[in-house]
């Protein structure tokens, strides 16, 4: 109050009127010091004050999972005091001399600011200054001061609205950092310790991320020589750079209901919102004065909950106290509409009125009368946003804090712009139904048993149990009394057992390995007590019959696999019939093939498929695309190889692995570890049995496609050119003979891959067999097959219209 009896007596002794009737932010002056803080004036006569707000551009948003509330934390450890003004020295010289001060954190910002008589600015300055550079975080108050944190935090409880809220941004936004409070939460703020907030000061309270704004009664040139002077000793430091998580888009109407000690029915309904920045801004600020009246864009005078709807407002009437809320943010945040009904009233007649009176300016554009109107009011409320030289350094450093100093300045003009058309699009791009948040609060009883926690702790020494365990016995290979081949895999590892029919066509209920095209699997698992069973689950499925091809997927990756398949020309048996069955697990061998010959030594089995002819060889590549606004295509890669089983087909497996390993090989360091083109690649080599493709297939984004194509062609021209090294050849070797002992350990794998043993061989290999072919090959093999295999075709799908 002391401030306010001093601007009343200063008027009263007749200073000199303002050249204007209102303080124009446009006529701002901004600069930058050596040490990178950034500093705006706005000279203004009218009263013998001046107003200081030095604003950093870390807030809420700026906090990291588990230390949420940290920036507010800090606001009130920082106002304890510095190294020349302890002890809370600084808001009581600002007291003494007639002066007022304030301090909020919110998303984007944590702002300090304060009113002094025009004498005072060099005390202002030497507060902030010393509040950048000195701040003192003593570790005797770091208790009390979290005490009175989680005492604020408690006190939002007790208001209904507010508690509704936080639930409902945190459902609306489940990425980006703004669904936190922006207080943080109270398990976090309870865990916070003086390293904690060191840290932070250290890397957020820096010049190079602070806006300091003056206006009032000064003069420019001795208030630029007396800033430059005050912050000369604050040194440049680094800036913690902001990277915030995108928010996803809403793929739907979200909903969250809350129990409360309430009378009443609270909601809210939440739409996503553009960032003060963005050119959809000024329409929707035109948009919110149509559907509720706005207050402006100063949140200090606008609230920071909501502002209840004016009489003639599309909403006004909805119910009593129907409010809208639409905050400036440097990042695109929510337009929030609140209300309550009764405690017995409809929530469903609610939702449709609100919904009905939003669905008119989404289906049909506001009269130019209208609009006028509404373009008069928000311009008038642009004008009140800023009656005082505190509002008017708020506004210049809080607008320059989100990015968006620039728009605010010009948007009258922006505002006046917005046509009919204009303010129909952001309607329908904003407040579509299927992006809504909806949130309840109703009456009921609030959880009062405490939900069992976890007691973690580290474990103590214990000296472990030795115990004599048998390496896991070869697999076997048997025939059935039919002929059939059987093959069992005990496992030590497995107290289950897994039975494999291994079919040489599609068929209903089948697994579909990818590596052996053509082929199917019926796969069954279970008890070793139920192996009966379980074997004549799997004959039963292998009687389902051939399945028809699958239609075109408009799934991108799963498209891309059609089309590879399309192009190594999948040949299948009409019927499909067994070719062998496995068993992997706790099995006793001879028992296990007494009841595969009990349930099996009677049926039909068949051969591989035979071969189909033989292929001209393909086009350079296939293109397809998928009309979507799909946020990711693919690009392939397939080619022919040799014979399965061959010393050739195991060069050429060799080159694949040379060629690209998940994030590594040539092609995976170039384009994701040095390019970044595409996030992971996958490589296999697939046989029939009779012939192997190699294959390659990746995830693209639409803007990186073609430099993928490109990678690929050039990868796989200089594999050809520049054929791999005797020591790449060696590190294929050596991962394929590894792979060989720790690819398969589960009871499926080890079925998988004998599988494939048998396919490529027609009986089992050894690791043994597996290392003596795999020596025979070369970097001579290697250089030869390199030209074959960059003489394949690509496979792209592209999306969007």
């Amino acid at each position: 109050m002391k401030a306010r009896h001093v601007l009343l007596a200063a008027a009263a002794l007749g200073f000199a009127a303002p050249a204007s009737a209102e303080l124009e932010l446009r006529r701002a002056d901004i600069g930058h010091l050596p040490n990178g803080l950034t500093v705006i004036m706005l000279e203004d006569h009218s009263f013998p004050v001046v107003s200081v707000q030095m604003l950093y551009k870390s807030g809420s948003a700026a906090e990291v999972t588990g230390r949420t509330g940290l920036a507010h934390f800090l606001e009130h450890l920082a106002f304890r005091g510095s190294a020349n003004f302890p002890n809370a020295r600084a808001t009581e010289l600002i007291y003494d001399a007639g002066g007022e001060w304030h301090g909020y954190t919110a998303m984007d910002q944590t702002t300090y600011f304060s009113t002094m008589p025009r004498d005072g600015l060099e005390q202002l300055l030497k507060i902030e200054a010393d509040r950048m550079a000195r701040t003192v975080i003593d570790p005797a108050s770091i208790d009390a001061e979290k005490g009175a944190v989680i005492t604020e935090l408690h006190s939002y409880e007790n208001d209904p609205a507010g508690v509704l809220q936080d639930a409902v941004v945190r459902t609306a936004l489940q990425s980006h950092p703004y669904g936190s409070p922006m207080a943080g939460y109270v398990s976090d703020v309870e865990r916070l310790t003086i390293d904690d907030a060191r840290s932070y000061y250290a890397s957020h309270y820096a010049p190079g991320n602070a806006v300091l704004a003056i206006a009032g009664d000064f003069d420019p040139d001795a208030a630029k020589a007396l800033v430059a002077r005050t912050f000369a000793d604050v040194p440049a430091r680094a800036v913690a750079i902001p990277h915030y998580t995108a928010e996803l888009p809403n793929r739907g109407e979200r909903r969250i209901r809350l129990n409360g000690p309430v009378e009443r029915q609270y909601f809210q309904l939440a739409y996503p919102a553009p960032a003060a920045s963005s050119p959809d801004f000024p329409a929707f600020l035109l948009l919110q004065q149509i559907l509720a009246g706005t207050p402006g864009l100063n949140p200090r005078q606008s609230g920071w909950s909501g502002t209840r709807a004016v009489e003639g407002a599309v909403l006004s009437g909805a119910t009593n106290d129907i409010a809208t809320w639409l905050p400036a943010t440097r990042d695109p945040f929510l337009f929030v509409i609140s209300g309550s009904i009764d405690a017995k009233a409809d929530q469903l007649s609610l939702e449709r009125d609100v919904a009905n009176r939003i669905a008119g300016l989404r289906g049909r554009a506001i009269s130019a009368a209208q609009l006028a109107d509404a373009k008069k009011s928000v311009d008038r409320v642009l004008r009140e946003d800023v009656q005082t030289t505190e509002d008017a350094a708020h506004q210049l450093a809080f607008f320059e804090g989100v990015g968006a100093l620039n728009a605010l300045l010009e948007m009258p003009a922006h505002v006046e712009a917005v046509t009919p058309a204009d303010l129909q699009r952001v309607a329908r791009t904003y407040l579509a139904p299927d992006r809504l948040t909806l949130g309840w609060m109703v009456p009921g009883d609030l959880p009062t048993e405490a939900l069992g926690a976890g007691m973690p702790k580290s474990s103590p020494d214990r000296a472990g149990a030795r115990v004599t365990s048998a390496a896991t016995a070869q697999p076997e290979l048997r025939r059935l009394s039919n002929g059939l081949p059987a093959i069992t895999q005990p496992s030590a590892l497995s107290d289950t057992v897994t039975v494999e029919l291994l079919m040489s066509g599609p068929t209903s209920g089948g697994v579909h390995p990818g590596d052996l095209p053509g082929l199917d699997a019926i796969v069954r698992s279970g008890s070793p007590g139920n192996l009966a069973a379980l074997i004549g689950e799997a004959v039963e499925a292998s009687r389902g019959g051939s399945i028809p091809p699958e239609p075109k997927s408009e799934d991108p990756e799963t498209r891309l696999q059609q089309l590879i398949s399309k192009q190594i020309g999948e040949s299948a048996a009409k019927a499909p019939e067994p070719l062998v069955v496995i068993v992997s697990g706790n099995v006793d061998a001879a028992r296990t093939l007494a009841m595969l010959d009990q349930q099996l030594g009677k049926t039909k089995f068949g051969k591989l498929p035979e071969a189909a002819p033989a292929k001209v060889r393909g086009p350079d590549i296939v293109r397809e695309r998928i009309a979507k606004p799909l946020s990711q295509g693919g690009i392939g890669y397939v080619v022919e190889g040799p014979a399965p089983g061959t010393g050739e087909a195991f060069a050429w497996r060799m080159l694949l692995y040379v060629f690209t390993h998940d994030y590594s090989g040539r092609l995976g360091r170039s384009a994701i570890t040095q390019k970044g083109i595409v996030y992971h690649i996958y490589s296999s080599q697939r046989t029939d049995g009779h012939r192997t493709w190699a294959t390659i297939s990746t995830g693209v984004d639409p803007h990186q496609a073609d430099a993928m194509e490109a990678e690929l062609r050039t990868q796989l021209s200089r594999l050809a050119s520049d054929p791999p090294t005797a020591a790449e050849l060696e590190a294929a070797r050596n991962h394929l003979l590894g792979r060989d002992i720790s690819a398969a350990q589960s009871n499926d794998e080890l079925a998988a891959k004998l599988a494939r043993e048998f396919v490529e061989t027609g009986g089992l290999r050894s690791h043994e067999q597996l290392r003596a072919m795999l020596q025979s090959v070369t970097p001579a093999d290697l250089a030869n097959a390199a030209k074959a295999f960059a003489q394949g075709t690509i496979v792209r799908v592209d999306v969007g219209g």
